[in-house]
């Protein structure tokens, strides 16, 4: 079985190289990387998905069977990511029912109808949280990748539903608790007591997070439980950065914020202009921004937020911190943008070896090769579950990547 993933400052390659095979066992007690049946990795640096504490993290999955054929139709390739996807669960004793948090990646937003009659024909009875993108490219020209989050222990796995809202046969819940955390659908601008929306931007960024607020009431949360925020925006707003940040800001304590990339996509459905994607934590107490030295209080993101064991690192581009991108070199940037997620693992006393999920966006798919030649460098006995994408088709912005983290802390830093 295939996945779509196939696949400034030269001293930043310190890299605990004297890693003792001790503390690698320590890890390998609390990390557990799933195969399904008959996985091939093409020698490329990520794992099909990693189990941490019950908690399993896929990476992305296309439509490729497992002797590397493709569907000539959208939806027999999609129907195959999906048994992919459902593959890599089984690897780990789950199945569609276990998945509380699910993102699809289309190229074309024109093939949402079709690859949805497939979708609410094999979900099964307990759909998870959902996120539909329309981005810019996938590796080897794929249409179309799925990736989740799944838990093993479904007994307190419920939906949430703020009072009110539609529901349906075909209807995504706004919300999936899972024991004491919490993944949202994405949020959109449109109210959905009244399916209006604002006149303008600033307006239906308030009204998005209003919403991710009416779904955080309903599972007895509030704005301070969040721990990681997507705001997926139309490539074509990206004048709009600064209102966005001026309402997201208001909704957020100064210096406590959750960790966030705002990641700019070709589209979304129903022409929305943003949507954002949460994860919550219940508990307060277990709740923790982490925060490395040379990184200043943001409002409106913090480097990372640190749940019990469990890191959620904003996603990381090729800057040096107080100067920006330096240099236009993929490989040197790639390396800063590594140095700034390390900062923020080894705040919460964590490395490179902690990372169960990675996601990484890169400006152009022509650095796709080129990426995964440095990036498997900075891994040592274990890759994390991948996904990589093209998200845009802006060839003229200065980052030429950037990556977000999930790490998961084991019995070594403890």
């Amino acid at each position: 079985m295939r996945t779509f993933l196939k696949g400034s400052c030269v001293f930043l390659l310190l890299f605990l190289a004297g890693t003792s095979n001790q503390l690698l066992l320590a890890q390998d007690q609390a990390l557990k990387v799933i195969y399904p049946a008959g996985y091939k990795s093409n020698n490329l640096p990520f794992s099909p998905a990693v189990l941490a504490d019950g908690t399993l993290y896929v990476s992305g999955q296309g439509p490729a069977d497992a002797a590397g054929n493709v569907p000539g139709d959208f939806q027999g390739q999609f129907r195959q990511a999906l048994q992919n996807l459902r593959g890599v669960l089984q690897g780990a004793g789950m199945d569609f029912g276990n998945i509380v948090w699910l993102n699809v990646y289309l190229t074309d937003m024109g093939d949402l109808s079709a690859m949805n009659q497939v979708y609410w024909k094999m979900i099964g009875p307990n759909p998870p949280a959902r996120t539909i993108l329309q981005i810019a490219g996938l590796p080897g020209g794929e249409k179309v990748g799925v990736n989740c989050i799944a838990v093993a222990d479904t007994h307190t796995r419920r939906e949430i539903w703020p009072s009110g809202w539609p529901r349906g046969p075909h209807v995504d819940p706004p919300g999936i608790l899972a024991g004491d955390v919490l993944y949202t659908s994405a949020q959109g601008e449109s109210n959905p007591l009244t399916g209006k929306s604002s006149a303008d931007f600033p307006g239906e960024v308030k009204q998005a997070l209003d919403n991710v607020g009416e779904v955080l009431k309903a599972a007895d949360m509030s704005y301070k439980n969040v721990v990681w925020v997507n705001p997926y925006m139309e490539s074509g707003r990206r004048q709009s950065y600064g209102a966005l940040g001026k309402v997201y800001a208001s909704y957020f304590e100064f210096g406590n914020t959750p960790g966030r990339g705002t990641i700019y996509v070709v589209g979304l459905p129903g022409s929305q202009h943003i949507v954002f994607s949460c994860i919550a934590g219940a508990d307060l107490s277990k709740r923790k921004a982490v925060r490395p030295r040379n990184m200043p209080p943001s409002p409106t993101a913090s480097p990372g937020v640190l749940y019990g064991n469990t890191l959620y690192l904003s996603a990381k581009s090729g800057f040096i911190p107080d100067q920006g991108v330096v240099t236009p070199e993929f490989d040197q940037q790639l390396r800063q943008s590594m140095r700034n997620l390390l900062d923020g693992l080894q705040e919460a006393d964590m490395d490179f070896t902690n990372v169960v999920w990675s996601t990484v966006y890169l400006r152009g798919m022509q650095d796709y090769g080129q990426m995964n030649g440095l990036y498997k460098t900075f891994f040592q006995g274990m890759f994390p579950a991948r996904t990589t994408l093209q998200q845009n088709f802006e060839t003229g912005v200065p980052d030429a990547e950037q990556i977000s983290f999930i790490s998961v802390g084991t019995p070594k830093t403890k």
